[in-house]
Parts: structure tokens; sequence; C-alpha cells
């Protein structure tokens, strides 16, 4: 799982580093290759490659036929297969980087089985904006490892 807050900046060159905490997750599980797509508030999203075309594959919205397409024609011809240098680097597109408002600097967060790349500022205000307040949806994942742990327990006493 990909987690943390963390600040970078681009380089001259377009180059952005991604923390070694998020290239290696586990012990034995380095990432090296990413697809950069355009994600939702205005972000970037980076998936590992196994990742996206798993989901590419599972995914079945619930759209009519002209929904799905029109989604297809906006995420594929922006979707780039990015491979980590040795110093644990992507190049983002420049028409990408317009997209997110990214310049300089760049907010990176962890969101599990997915990574983030964030303007700032745009960041703070999506969350601000959001419909949905952390505490709602932190009730529901609080209560769900508390419901995981007593049905661990309720296993281990049968």
């Amino acid at each position: 799982m990909f987690y943390g807050r963390f600040e970078h900046k681009i380089d001259p060159k377009g180059r952005l580093q991604i923390p070694i905490t998020l290239r290696q997750i586990e012990r034995d599980k380095i990432f090296s290759s990413f697809m950069l797509l355009k994600g939702s508030g205005g972000c970037l999203a980076l998936v590992p490659v196994d990742e996206f075309h798993r989901n590419a594959r599972e995914f079945t919205p619930e759209l009519g036929a002209k929904g799905i397409v029109d989604f297809a024609r906006r995420l594929y011809p922006n979707a780039f297969e990015l491979q980590l240098d040795n110093q644990g680097r992507i190049l983002l597109p420049k028409n990408l980087r317009e997209f997110a408002g990214i310049e300089d600097d760049v907010l990176i967060i962890g969101l599990g089985s997915w990574i983030e790349l964030w303007n700032e500022e745009r960041y703070d205000r999506v969350c601000a904006e959001s419909e949905i307040g952390y505490d709602e949806i932190a009730d529901l994942f609080f209560s769900n490892l508390g419901r995981k742990r007593l049905d661990k327990n309720n296993e281990s006493a049968s």
C-alpha cells in the first residue's frame, strides 16, 4: 500500500524523484514502472503497471456504451508508461504537468493502490470543497477495522 505525504521539486528537465518509501513499499517489492494518468480533481495518478492493466480489464462502470467510449477517449491517449531511472525519477510530460498545474513544487501523496501528484494549492482547495467530510468516511474505516478484529477474535475462540 502507498501512503504518506511528500513535497518534492521538479528538476529543470521535468523529472520528479519518487520517494524511496513509495518505490519500495515491501522489503521484496520495488516498483520501477508506473502508468501516469490524468487523475480526478485535477491531479496526476501513478499506478503500478500491473495494477493498471488488471483494473483496466476489470473496469465495468454503470455507464452506457457512449459514456465508456467518451471516458476511454480521454484516459488512454493521456496514459504514459514510465520507467524510473537509477535515481528513482520519472519524466513528467509537459502536457500532463500543465493539466495538473504543476510547475516546480509537487505534492506527492500515497492513496493505497496508487500515488497522486498535485499542485498543493489545488489539493488543498479540492479537499476543502469535498462534499463528504473526513469524519464520515473515517468512522466507516475505523469501524471496519474494529469489525475485522472482532471477527478474527471470534474465529480464534471457535
